[in-house]
């Protein structure tokens, strides 16, 4: 019984660790080259720095919501392409401290929570990819765990390919099972049709 619940629990969480790669596959492979990839308008980063200590510590996970850019308020934390050469135009997460309308669009000021001076370049709505809504800091590190090729091979990988090819030789094996079970029940209902023939002429002759 025990070994059942194992063997089932672990089917599952294959099932699911390449249902999420395939959604993850697909995010990547039609998002538009320089833009995050996003599911319904979430987006997941990792934060990779200390600026925003105390709030999110490095490798916290956090959730971003798409957001009207005219719905960002200071004290808000926002995640946008930054402007700053020296990042090269990679995603940034810090709090909004000032927010200026410009025309049709807005401009927002931000600083890390852990920087004791804002951030030189400013950022506007274009930028904008959206508001963090939620963070997990135990998630963030199992991610950069899993993320890990010297774990993710042989913990993960590994297992997974086990578990896969098992079940598909159990799926031949289930296969070739019921294909014989079928011709074995063919053979005995063209045996028993013979029979009835037989029975059937026998009572005839007598006849």
């Amino acid at each position: 019984m025990i070994k059942k619940f194992f063997l089932t629990l672990i089917n599952i969480i294959s099932v699911m660790i390449i249902a999420a790669a395939v959604v993850v596959l697909c995010l990547v492979v039609f998002t538009k080259q320089g833009e995050a990839p996003s599911l319904g308008g979430y987006t997941v980063f990792r934060i990779t720095t200390g600026s925003m200590k105390p709030t999110y510590d490095v490798d916290t996970l956090i959730v971003v919501k798409k957001t009207d850019p005219a719905q960002i308020r200071v004290g808000d934390v926002i995640s946008f392409y930054s402007a700053d050469p020296a990042l090269d135009g990679s995603v940034n997460t810090h709090r909004v401290i000032a927010v200026e309308q410009d025309g049709a669009g807005w401009n927002y000021t931000t600083q890390g929570d852990a920087n004791n001076i804002p951030d030189q370049y400013g950022t506007d709505s274009n930028a904008l990819i959206g508001k963090v809504v939620a963070s997990s800091l135990a998630l963030g590190k199992l991610a950069r765990l899993v993320s890990n090729p010297l774990i993710f091979i042989p913990v993960i990988l590994i297992p997974l390919a086990v578990i896969l090819v098992s079940n598909m030789i159990r799926t031949i094996r289930l296969a070739g099972k019921i294909a014989r079970d079928e011709e074995e029940a063919a053979v005995r209902e063209a045996i028993r049709e013979i029979q009835e023939k037989r029975q059937k002429e026998k009572t005839s002759d007598k006849e």
